[in-house]
């Protein structure tokens, strides 16, 4: 097999400075996870209603979960007397039980009654009276006029001198005065101006000018078209013959006008052909006529045997031909040297003729000059029209100011470059200057202390009349009441201190007597005693029924699905109450929800969260399937880059061959065609060809494909096809064996001891039971368990190996399970002197210690980490890779992964390469 070093063996292994690109850090989790509902649903019933709930609302699967079963109970009270008391008593049941209740009316509908009494004088007596009613009585009432309306009256005094001080102004103002103030405009209105330059040819040149005017001048600018947009153009020539003639041209253009340039194919694909001779005698004459063959036509071309060896017959054959005056030159030649030679076609095809094609351009001055150097030339060209459109001038505009210090600086700046340039208005205004304007004020002292302040700091300041009045004294007014008593006490509390105040009527009317009217009820028991109120105290009242009808018996009711517990607690409140009460029972189960499959903890989590927004119901998380944990490293390439620079290094491969069967003879296995490729695969493509096969050659054909038979071919250079196929992990399934060339060698799979020992190491020798001394190690040094287990496994025999039972080294018994240091020449020798070294005294010690420089000097080894298969083969820089076998990968995960079809719980954690 082609390879530089096993992934398994150390010894070897080749240090060369390579920088490698950095590596994701973040795993996506792919385990599979559902939600199962924390709190319990009652019956099948709620359990599949919550069931439909969280498939309508979401369309997630759900399945109710059947728990253990249960006794319903509900209980029914005895009547009570009013739907107040029904709410107290349930408010009360619910606040000492927690049992979910409500309350349902009992008896037939009666009608509503309510007290109305006799008229009062006065609202605020009214009002007391009301208060004392709903205190001794507990009912609620309200009050109505009485009678006819009349006038309100006010008091009004005599002025008072004061109104408060000026409160706005500027903080300095505000905070030395305590006067408050604004500001307002001074002068007229101006408008705005802003900078508009002549026009600059390029945008590129107008986007550096104009950086250079801001940086410059430290004012904003934007630059905008100038003139009519017009047509992109660019550059046809006339056909050139030959791809190689076409880029020489391009490249002539390219240095001699700076522009840049493509060339693409012209008219149509035409067969490769190439010219083969009749047979010559002998290898001198035929070396001789080729020699004189090229001289004369200047066309490549070789010699090859024909027949057996001994009958030293040799024919000429060229090269592959595009251009017919070139064919027909070679074969005019052996025509005149009457020489036998037929032109055959070789399967391929391939332009003759190619075209240059400018890049688009609005510069005519560039167009121009490029016509003029095909026409110089004597090559036609034209120029054409793209359809595209774009501008070929600009002009800068700098933001508006009404600071002509600013317009004078713009304009100094492109006049001193020569630049073009003009301030023009805008159609905006505004104001520059502003003064300061107090508040209005009566107060002659506000004025006084304002000017001060002002003056003091040498800024001018004037009182001004605003235009407007006010009043500097003012009299108070008494809210409006209908008791003359009130207004009265009033005007006496003014004139006994010698203000001068009058009653005045205000111009409104309203009631002087009221009477009581109680709250709506069904209860005889509240009519009675609120009839007893007033005539208790002298007032006349009577009862009158309002025309509606209400119930005046309800009983609480609980839920119908109350647990035993519940149940028990609630009959309990109801026997300490002394409230009669019915029950009635029924059975059934307790059910949990079941909730989807979903991929990803982050996935479950944001679900849960879901659940617990929409329900309020609490779930917990639980993972159905360890799934592989997966992260990606960027190459920095794209894949066709990668693939470049892999096969720039010759990999290999022993992969069969595949050729046409309608040109092979299948009685003798023989080639009947001229010319035969060899391709990579069974199909007709571009990057798939390996070889090239003559007639009579013999092949050893190991199958078949359809219409194309398999031929072994050894160990050979691989196609660009194969290796496309092994450097893109798209094309390897997350669920087959061969995604084990992505398992992170440097992350621990957390297996367990127990199962490492029970499943994998029992019967293998001196490794049997060390499940735990291999978990250290992986946990230690970062190291996937799998990986050790399979690397001392297979150096060691299955456990059984002499360097790994232990070997007498200067007197003291040491160990080696990974064959460290063992090297071809001195294996049991040089690895017990390595582990003589190392102190690996135990099993153990060997099986940590040996992950510990596996780690330092392998996987984790400062400029390659290549801690994966496939990192291994395929290096990003195509240097520093453990194998030149494209397949070398892919094959050598079938141990691994075999290892892992043993065990039941593990974590695969997986580096994906990912391309540009």
């Amino acid at each position: 097999m082609k390879r530089i070093a096993s992934i398994l063996t150390l010894s070897s292994l080749l240090i060369l400075s390579v920088v490698y690109p950095n590596f994701a850090l973040a795993y996506t989790d792919y385990s599979t996870y559902n939600l199962e509902t924390k709190n319990h649903f009652l019956g099948s019933k709620a359990a599949q209603s919550s069931v439909e709930k969280i498939k309508n609302d979401f369309g997630w699967n759900a399945t109710a979960k059947k728990g253990a079963s249960y006794e319903n109970y509900q209980i029914l009270s005895g009547g009570f007397s009013s739907e107040e008391r029904v709410k107290s008593a349930l408010q009360d049941f619910k606040k000492n039980t927690g049992v979910a209740a409500s309350y349902q009316p009992m008896g037939s509908a009666v009608d509503y009654k309510r007290i109305i009494t006799s008229a009062f004088t006065g609202e605020d007596r009214i009002k007391n009276v009301l208060q004392m009613y709903e205190q001794e009585t507990g009912q609620k009432a309200s009050y109505k006029p009485e009678g006819t309306a009349k006038s309100y009256q006010r008091i009004v005094t005599s002025a008072f001198t004061g109104e408060d001080r000026i409160k706005n102004v500027l903080q300095m103002y505000e905070q030395e005065t305590g006067q408050k103030a604004s500001y307002k405009p001074e002068g007229t209105a101006k408008s705005y101006q802003r900078i508009v330059t002549s026009a600059f040819t390029g945008e590129d040149r107008i986007k550096n000018v104009l950086q250079m005017y801001e940086q410059e001048t430290g004012q904003k600018a934007s630059y905008e078209p100038d003139g009519t947009a017009k047509s992109y153009q660019r550059i046809v020539t006339s056909a050139f013959t030959g791809e190689d003639r076409v880029k020489n041209v391009l490249e002539m253009y390219e240095q001699e006008t700076g522009q840049k340039a493509s060339y693409e194919p012209d008219g149509t694909a035409k067969s490769y052909q190439r010219i083969v001779t009749s047979a010559f005698t002998g290898e001198d004459r035929v070396k001789n006529v080729l020699k004189d063959f090229k001289e004369k036509t200047g066309l490549e071309a070789s010699y090859e045997l024909v027949g057996e060896k001994e009958d030293s017959k040799y024919r000429i054959v060229t090269q592959s031909i595009l251009d017919e005056s070139k064919l027909n030159t070679g074969l005019k030649y052996f025509n005149d040297n009457n020489w036998g030679a037929s032109a055959q076609k070789t399967g391929e095809t391939g332009y003759e003729k190619f075209r240059i094609v400018t890049n688009s351009t609005l510069d005519d001055s560039e167009i121009k000059a490029g016509l003029k150097f095909f026409t110089d030339r004597g090559w036609g060209a034209s120029a054409q029209k793209t359809g595209e459109t774009g501008y070929e001038k600009f002009r800068i505009v700098t933001n508006p100011t009404l600071d002509d210090s600013e317009i004078k600086a713009g304009l100094k700046f492109f006049t001193d470059r020569g630049w073009g340039a003009s301030a023009q208005k805008t159609d905006e205004t505004g104001y520059e200057k502003f003064s300061i304007v107090t508040n209005p004020t009566l107060d002659d002292s506000e004025i006084k202390a304002g000017l001060k302040f002002f003056t003091d700091r040498g800024w001018g300041a004037s009182a001004r009349k605003t235009g407007e009045t006010g009043y500097e004294k003012f009299s108070i007014v008494t809210n409006p009441t209908l008791d003359d008593s009130e207004i009265k006490a009033g005007l006496k509390f003014f004139t006994d201190r010698g203000w001068g105040a009058s009653a005045q009527k205000t111009g409104e009317t309203g009631y002087e007597k009221f009477s009581i009217v109680t709250n709506p009820t069904l209860n005889d028991s509240e009519i009675k005693a609120g009839l007893k109120f007033f005539t208790d105290h002298g007032w006349g009242a009577s009862a009158q029924k309002t025309g509606e009808q209400g119930y005046n018996r309800y009983q609480i009711l609980t839920s119908s699905n109350l647990s035993i517990n519940e149940y028990k607690k609630a009959r309990d409140f109801f026997i300490q109450k002394k409230w009669s009460f019915t029950y009635t029972k029924t059975n059934d189960y307790y059910y949990k929800i079941i909730i989807g499959e979903f991929t990803g903890y982050n996935n479950a989590s944001s679900s849960a969260s879901k659940i617990k927004s929409k329900y309020g119901w609490d779930v917990s998380i639980n993972k159905v399937l360890n799934g592989p944990q997966i992260m990606y490293t960027d190459y920095g390439l794209t894949l066709a880059e990668m693939l470049k620079k892999q096969m720039s290094v010759n990999p290999q491969t022993d992969s069969p061959g595949y050729v046409s069967l309608s040109y092979i003879n299948t009685a003798n296995s023989t080639v009947t065609a001229d010319y035969l490729n060899v391709r990579s695969s069974p199909k007709v493509a571009n990057n798939n060809i390996v070889g090239l096969l003559q007639k009579g050659d013999k092949v050893s054909i190991t199958g078949t494909d359809g219409n194309w038979a398999k031929i072994n071919m050894g160990w050979r250079n691989a196609s660009e096809d194969e290796t496309g196929y092994y450097i893109n992990p798209n094309n390897f399934s997350m669920d087959s064996k061969y995604y084990f060339q992505f398992l992170k060698l440097s992350q621990y799979a957390g297996l367990s001891a127990s199962e490492i020992n029970s499943k994998i190491l029992k019967g293998k020798g001196i490794l049997d039971g060390k499940g735990a001394a291999f978990v250290e190690a992986s946990k230690k040094y970062n190291i996937n368990e799998l990986y050790l287990i399979s690397h001392a496994l297979l150096e060691t025999g299955n456990g059984t190996s002499q360097l790994a039972k232990g070997v007498k080294y200067n007197g003291k018994t040491v160990y080696n399970m990974y064959g460290y240091g063992a090297y071809d020449s001195c294996p049991l020798e040089c690895g017990s002197k390595t582990a003589y070294e190392q102190g690996w005294d135990t099993p153990e010690k060997a099986i940590i210690g040996g992950a510990e420089l596996i780690g330092k000097n392998y996987i984790h080894r400062s400029g390659f980490q290549q801690d994966t298969l496939f990192k291994m083969r395929w290096a990003p820089t195509a240097s520093h890779q453990y194998a030149t076998d494209i397949g070398w990968a892919y094959k050598q995960v079938s141990r691994m992964y075999s290892l892992y079809t043993l065990l039941d719980n593990y974590t695969l954690y997986y580096d994906i390469p990912k391309y540009k």
